[in-house]
């Protein structure tokens, strides 16, 4: 799956000056000469400056990535670190299509260097240099290079064996300016005549030298497929390139194809799709500009020979074009395919199709704005797949069931597919309630499309619905007539029709160009009866690792997690949607900002997120607003503040997350420029009239929304808080100084407008205020902080302990519930079956979701909006991770704290099991409650931390009052309450119990009375 990497001369010289700033103050060897070399497949690097480069983790990924092994670094004995050891990179030189056994070779060292802090002697993450005294100056351009490694550990005298030698390529390192350079030979080609959806040429390339490398640089918009000599390029890879500000922003794959081009005659064939490119879609922006058009293609092909020769071929007018078999494709509409008009070896050489019109290409304009500074640049981020490819998994770091501590029967059953099913999910029935009608239940609300096998005569047509529930109850019966609900699509038909060829042997139908969002289809005419065996479904989101786990002893919270993990990935499709069904699936900031956290504890999403940002700061506006939706296609300038902060959140949260500082230095000046234009309008309105366009959406009916004002000016000093915390941490002590200033006439504000003296809450009394109010630093007096607390709980206690909160005010409730004392409510909440709760999404004698629903009451709402796929109320899910498993990332080191129900209620939660892959490697937390033989009040606490990493450990009281008697670790006592030993922190006030270590595997059993 891998594509090129690029280390240009400037960041060579970057790599210079950060090696020599480290070394003049560590006294290390000299580095005349050396080159960062190690870079990921698919990715432009970008230097770190004065931060780390490349870590463990992205090494061992790189490996896992290629399927070479390395050995698992146990943790037997703690306080292990990986040392640095030399890695060497073999250079192949006469090209790896030719499989010559007498390629030459050069090698250099690779050195480990590792980042420390000032006056601290620990090493931590490591980062890779190559001596590269024997190599040129940069890396070749376009060439194949190997790797391999081992690692060095202070817990063995030995190196690890030698991974497997590893290829990798370099691309092109400024395609845009050779494009630039080239823009009389390179067009886009299309057609304005026809819907030209499939486009083809035939080559030849000459026998006169060994092909050393060739690399096909591709964007078709809106989507493509590619073809060569009759092969699909990757097979897998769907719904590409991503979705952008097309004028500001296009994207463009690189493939390497050098063992698949030949001496001789090559065909080269691309598939092309509307996409969110075309302007047949609903809901269409009402933004002239962001109006687009047909689609359309941009082709290179770089061949380089052993001779030093080259040769090109591009997308031109020497091509032809045709419509397709496809006749019609959309997004939200689905296809139409007549598959009489598939032409099989149409991307062969030798084709020649005398039924069909062919016609040269048009040359039409690019959809980027050269002179508005739009880029054409490299998708730096996993692409959409579809099936097996997509979605990966960290089991080498035990992010594995088997190696849960839990049972399958502790866990519960879960309902709906397995993220492990390997991406193609069978039905789990099919019912034929008409003739020639035919009823799917996938079992599980789902993102992609399905794959049909159909048998009948040529040209009957076959029509396809998808939904994600089915009809609702009638109102007279009280009965579904069990048809599929599609009024919550709106617009959108998620509509597919086939028209058989009329193979005797039947014909596979999978859809190319749309995506649906669904758990029943509905085939309708197919003209012998479809059985199981005759349809999958391919689950379709952008690629990517799942690096957490979470799973409990209560089932409720576990389905949560399930309708989580699904809702997130598919709606992930190269930038975070708001649904993946209707006439929508927007790149709403609003949901992007409540999930992130969530999202980054489940999935490595990293750069898909980067990229968002990237979009986002493509169409931020020189005043520094941003939109509601990024592409902007619904909502205006300048965005709900509660939408905006997705620029700051995202960010902050990526840093967290991934502790790179880079992440806040590429971010900051755009972040300050968005909290300024916030901050124009408040110099207007004030906080009492500060502008806002959704509050806090969606409450559960019949509770109304709180006050607006007050949801906005909660993410105004959220966001500035947040500016806060980077200029601290980028050292800009100037702004910190200012906006801490300003954060403190803001929180004064915001209570003096607020807060009401004569009833002693916020606003309305509300929930969401209370809760909003509450999860601000320094907004609510000490002396009234309580008081609006009790509040809060006796709001929840009058409404049979349920929630009454919105988007935005759920996302604080539970940590806050959590950390004021209060997690036994928090528990009650989340285990809750009963509206308006997570747990009646599931258990409703309606609908049984396995995704998050849009709304609380979904059963009993109009069709207007009633999404069952969306990830704003997936927020929750980060608490699991933070306070019931207790992880919390921080710089320097890990915070290992679960929150504990008191005695009382236990049943609610007495097991958890948690893994987490980190920079460091694999985090693992896992407790039990009361399982001593003897001892009543106790728990078992087992941790793994990953070498090169150090934690923090807090025991919390297993009720009020309680107190410590014993904590052993192992089989060995370490503290007691008759011996008092420095390697355990107690505190007297609260009864904590705190523990400092370092990596390894630890288990501790803590006792109360």
């Amino acid at each position: 799956m891998s594509s090129p990497c690029t280390v240009s001369t400037e960041q060579v010289k970057a790599t210079r000056a950060w090696v020599e700033a480290f070394f003049k103050e560590y006294d290390s060897p000299d580095i005349q000469g050396w080159v960062m070399k190690y870079c990921e497949p698919d990715a432009i690097l970008n230097m770190r400056d004065l931060s780390p480069i490349k870590g463990h983790k992205e090494i061992c990924d790189y490996v896992k990535e290629e399927h070479a092994q390395i050995p698992i670094i146990r943790h037997d004995i703690n306080y292990v670190h990986v040392l640095p050891d030399r890695i060497y990179v073999q250079k192949d030189s006469t090209g790896i299509a030719t499989n010559d056994p007498e390629r030459k070779e050069i090698t250099a060292k690779l050195f480990c260097v590792f980042w420390k802090k000032i006056n601290e002697d620990k090493l931590t993450s490591l980062d890779i240099y190559f001596d590269a005294i024997h190599l040129p100056e940069n890396l070749e351009e376009l060439t194949h290079y190997q790797v391999r490694l081992r690692l060095w550990t202070s817990a063995s005298e030995a190196a690890t064996p030698w991974t497997s030698w590893i290829p990798f390529r370099t691309s092109m390192y400024n395609f845009h300016q050779y494009l630039m350079d080239h823009n009389d030979e390179v067009n886009w080609i299309g057609s304005t005549q026809i819907y030209m959806n499939e486009l083809r040429k035939e080559f030849n390339v000459p026998n006169t030298s060994l092909i050393r490398s060739a690399t096909i640089f591709i964007s078709g918009i809106g989507y493509y497929e590619m073809y060569l000599n009759g092969d699909n390029i990757d097979p897998s890879r769907k719904l590409d390139p991503g979705w952008t500000t097309y004028q500001k922003r296009t994207l463009f794959a690189s493939y390497d194809v050098t063992s698949k081009i030949k001496v001789g005659m090559n065909a080269v064939g691309v598939k092309l799709g509307n996409g969110w490119y075309s302007q047949e879609q609903y809901l269409l922006p009402s933004i002239p500009e962001l109006n687009y058009g047909l689609p359309r293609l941009m082709f290179v092909l770089h061949i380089i020979f052993e001779n030093s020769d080259q040769m090109n071929i591009y997308s031109d007018q020497t091509w032809k074009g045709r419509q397709g078999s496809i006749i019609h494709d959309s997004v939200y509409n689905g296809e139409t395919v007549d598959a009489r008009y598939d032409r099989p070896n149409w991307a062969q050489v030798g084709f020649n199709d005398s039924l069909s019109l062919w016609i040269t290409p048009e040359i039409l304009p690019s959809p980027v704005n050269i002179t508005a500074n739009g880029q054409l640049t490299l998708q730096d981020m996993p692409p959409i797949r579809a099936g097996l490819d997509a979605l990966h998994f960290e089991v080498e770091h035990g992010v594995d069931e088997k190696k849960s501590y839990l049972s399958k029967e502790e866990i519960g059953n879960i309902f709906g597919a397995s993220l492990k099913d390997g991406g193609i999910l069978k039905p789990i029935s099919v019912s034929t309630p008409f003739f020639n009608v035919h009823t799917i239940d996938m079992g599980q609300n789902m993102v992609g499309w399905c794959r049909f096998k159909f048998r009948g005569p040529r040209g009957v047509g076959i029509y396809i619905r998808h939904a994600e529930v089915l009809s609702q109850p009638i109102v007279s019966t009280g009965q579904s007539d069990g048809g599929l609900y599609t009024d919550n699509l709106r617009g959108a038909t998620q509509s597919d029709t086939y028209i058989l060829s009329g193979d005797p042997n039947g014909e596979i139908y999978e859809p190319r160009f749309t995506v649906h969002g669904f758990r029943y289809i509905t085939v309708f005419g197919s003209p012998t009866p479809l059985l199981i065996n005759d349809v999958e479904c391919l689950v379709v989101h952008s690629e990517t690792t799942v690096k957490g786990h979470f799973s409990s002893s209560n089932p409720v919270i576990n389905q949560i997690q399930h309708n989580i993990l699904w809702g997130q990935l598919g709606n992930s499709m190269s930038l975070p949607t708001d649904c993946p069904q209707r006439d929508e699936r927007k790149g709403w900031m609003g949901d992007a900002a409540l999930s992130i956290n969530e999202a980054l504890y489940n999935f490595d999403l990293i750069k898909f997120y980067l990229n968002f940002l990237t979009l986002i700061m493509d169409i931020q506006l020189k005043a520094g607003f941003v939109p509601d939706t990024v592409p902007l296609t619904f909502g205006i300038y300048p965005a709900d503040p509660n939408w905006g902060t997705a620029l700051p959140t995202i960010t902050w949260q990526l840093y967290r997350h991934y502790n790179d500082i880079q992440i806040l230095r590429d971010h900051y000046a755009s972040i300050r420029a968005y909290v300024e234009s916030v901050r124009d309008g408040y110099r207007i309105t004030g906080l009492a009239e500060l502008i806002y366009h959704y509050g806090d959406w969606v409450p559960p009916p019949p509770q109304p929304k709180t006050n607006g004002h007050l949801v906005a000016s909660f993410a105004f000093l959220h966001d500035v808080s947040l500016l806060i915390n980077m200029s601290q941490i980028l050292g800009y002590s100037n702004d910190t100084q200012a906006y801490t200033a300003f954060y403190q006439r803001l929180a004064e504000e915001f209570h003096r407008v607020f807060f009401k003296t004569s009833t002693g809450y916020y606003a309305d009394g509300m929930q969401a205020a209370q809760v909003l109010a509450l999860a601000l630093s320094n907004v609510v007096p000490a002396n009234v902080r309580n008081g609006v607390l009790q509040h809060l709980l006796q709001d929840i206690q009058a409404k049979g302990n349920h929630i009454s909160t919105g988007i935005v005010s759920t996302a604080q409730l539970y940590p806050l519930l959590s950390d004021n004392g209060h997690h036994d409510l928090a528990m009650e909440l989340i285990t809750s079956i009963t509206y308006p709760s997570y747990g009646f999404m599931f258990n409703n004698p309606y609908e049984n979701a396995t995704t998050i629903w849009e709304l609380w009451n979904a059963p009993f709402e109009g069709p207007s909006m009633n999404s069952r796929n969306h990830h704003m109320f997936a927020s929750v899910g980060a608490w699991f991770y933070s306070h019931l498993a207790g992880i919390d990332l921080q710089s320097d080191l890990i915070v290992i704290r679960p929150r504990m129900v008191s005695e009382e209620k236990k049943h609610l939660l007495s097991k958890i099991d948690c893994q987490l892959s980190t920079l460091y490697g694999l985090v693992h937390v896992s407790y039990t409650r009361d399982e001593h033989d003897t001892f009543a009040n106790s728990i078992l606490l087992r941790i793994t931390i990953p070498a090169n990493a150090e934690a923090k450990v807090v025991f919390e009281p297993l009720f009020p009052d309680a107190k410590c008697v014993t904590v052993t670790e192992g089989n060995e006592v370490i503290w007691s309450v008759a011996d008092k030993r420095n390697s355990v922190i107690e505190d007297p006030q609260t009864g904590l119990m705190t523990v400092h270590i370092g990596s390894g595997f630890y288990e501790y059993q803590v006792f109360w009375k």
